[in-house]
């Protein structure tokens, strides 16, 4: 009977390094606790496989132990390898002179353009207007609508607006 304990212990261990590969790649799921849980059942199963038949309760204790353990190692773990950045502004002044892209073509007078400017899509107007793919920088806006005005393109064709010079309105 302890060779098939042996083998599940195997899979466990097996499946509980795969938790922590997944985690350490992609953090964020807290799959460590659970994956510490798989791999402390897996050894003990490997190593002593007749504990868990002859003290069942001991090694449900165990386990919890294993648990708290794994939570209280998970948690300093998790904090050096997620993912850190800054808070992503979303006001309408953290955006001035921001360069972005043309996502729905703009026309003056109307909020249905789109632009996305630093990973995020907004309702963009100009006063002129300026179609899709096209480069533009945010010179101004109100509520959820950014106002933009077309970048001048390097080889001196027109343009509304260059990179040095927008004037910040609202």
């Amino acid at each position: 009977m302890s060779v098939g304990l042996e083998v599940l212990g195997a899979i466990l261990v097996v499946a509980g390094i795969l938790l922590i590969v997944v985690e350490v790649v992609h953090p964020g799921a807290f799959l460590m606790v659970p994956a510490a849980i798989l791999v402390a059942s897996g050894l003990f199963l490997v190593f002593v496989p007749d504990f868990f038949l002859a003290n069942p309760v001991m090694a449900a204790l165990l386990l919890i132990g294993v648990a708290f353990l794994g939570a209280a190692l998970a948690i300093p773990l998790y904090r050096k390898i997620a993912p850190t950045h800054a808070p992503i502004p979303t006001t309408v002044q953290s955006m001035w002179n921001a360069p972005a892209k043309v996502l729905v073509p703009i026309e003056p007078g109307n909020m249905r353009g789109k632009i996305r400017v630093r990973g995020e899509i907004w309702s963009a107007t100009a006063d002129q207007p300026i179609p899709e793919g096209r480069e533009v920088i945010v010179v101004g806006g109100e509520g959820v609508v950014l106002r933009v005005a077309e970048v001048a393109p390097a080889s001196g064709g027109s343009g509304a607006a260059s990179r040095d010079g927008p004037v910040r309105s609202t």
